[in-house]
């Protein structure tokens, strides 16, 4: 009976810990654009972030 405790744990544990991982990741990678985009913008001497009229 214990075997099947775990089993299920397991079904349950790895797909969530996968999801939550995708998740860091890709928000990782988003803030690291972010901050290229704006080293970019800066360096070309535009303002990101704040519009002209």
């Amino acid at each position: 009976m214990a075997n099947k405790g775990w089993l299920q744990f397991l079904l349950v544990a790895v797909p969530v810990l996968s999801l939550i991982g995708a998740w860091l990741a890709l928000r990782t990678l988003d803030a690291q654009q972010r901050r290229a985009g704006t080293r970019t913008a800066q360096a070309k001497g535009v303002d990101r972030g704040v519009e002209k009229e």
